[in-house]
């Protein structure tokens, strides 16, 4: 689902949007932890069996990866972001396992134009992972600027 960009002015206290759900496999969980993430749990799916999950799990980094991706993928932040300053209260709530189908959904919970520079602002995003079974896997905050009109 395509969203039409979006610039700091668009954004309102409590707009939400989603992204499409997005498909967890086992293949990219090894892959990603063999190359950032290099726990047991998250490379070998025998000895992950004994591990605290008892099964492989994605690093939580590659889950924050994957939302992040899914999110500018929409489109909404095309032409108009100007990075982030930040990302806050970072949380894996639920650990992510090979065949999940994560999707995100954001909500907009401050906008704060910059009082430096009036071609930006900040809008203050609450993100919430859930995967196919509706459990959240992961909350973050983040803090996005944005170009206004």
């Amino acid at each position: 689902m395509k969203i039409t960009p979006k610039y700091f002015e668009d954004f309102n206290v409590g707009y939400t949007f989603e992204t499409e759900p997005t498909l967890i496999s086992k293949n990219e969980i090894i892959d990603f932890a063999s190359k950032y993430d290099p726990q047991l749990f998250h490379l070998d799916e025998e000895k992950a069996k004994k591990g605290p999950f008892g099964q492989l799990t994605s690093s939580g980094f590659m889950t924050l990866g994957k939302s992040f991706t899914q999110i500018f993928l929409t489109g909404i932040f095309d032409g108009t972001s100007m990075g982030a300053w930040g990302i806050d209260e970072l949380r894996w709530t639920k650990p992510v396992c090979p065949g999940d189908l994560l999707k995100t959904k954001v909500e907009v919970l401050e906008t704060k134009r910059s009082s430096k520079n009036p071609k930006k602002g900040t809008v203050r995003l609450k993100h919430t992972v859930t995967n196919h079974n509706k459990e959240v896997v992961m909350t973050w905050i983040s803090n996005q600027m944005l170009k206004t009109k």
